[in-house]
């Protein structure tokens, strides 16, 4: 019985092998090529498939990147009305940052805390700069975040 487990275990183990996956193809569907740097087995009747290169060997060139196009943002539809909103309440956590930033001394922060507040003071940028490209769900997403980092650097002892 233990002998049954450990062989289907060895022969699991060895499932991802690109030899070992090749004793189980059909006779027919297989040809033997010579090895070069990348080993292929081809159907008799179908395309080939490459298998990776192996160990040492250098990888094949990636295509060339395009041209600096930004990626697409992915984000919800909003209507009009929710996407008014959703800027205004982006704006109104922007200028409450903004004023709890001013109630602090910046002086008598600590390193750490002048780290938060460098930190707030980029998602404030990032929000800006949101609501300008009309994205105005990370608008709001920054905004947030860098009003509760305010209220919570405003509310420590200093």
């Amino acid at each position: 019985m233990i002998r049954a487990l450990f062989l289907v275990a060895v022969c699991v183990a060895m499932t991802g092998c690109a030899t070992v996956k090749s004793w189980f193809a059909p006779s027919s569907a297989r040809v033997e090529q010579p090895d070069e740097g990348l080993r292929r087995a081809t159907p008799a009747t179908g395309p080939s498939r490459a298998v990776p290169p192996r160990p040492g060997t250098p990888a094949p060139a990636a295509p060339p990147a395009p041209p600096d196009t930004p990626p697409p943002v992915l984000s919800p539809v909003l209507s009009s009305v929710d996407e008014q909103r959703l800027r205004a309440e982006a704006q109104q956590r922007i200028d409450g940052a903004e004023q709890r930033l001013r109630q602090i001394d910046q002086a008598k922060l600590a390193s750490s805390q002048q780290d938060s507040l460098q930190t707030v003071q980029s998602f404030l940028d990032k929000a800006r700069e949101a609501l300008q490209t009309q994205d105005v769900q990370r608008a709001f997403t920054l905004a947030d975040k860098a009003y509760l980092l305010a209220d919570e650097l405003a509310a420590r002892p200093r």
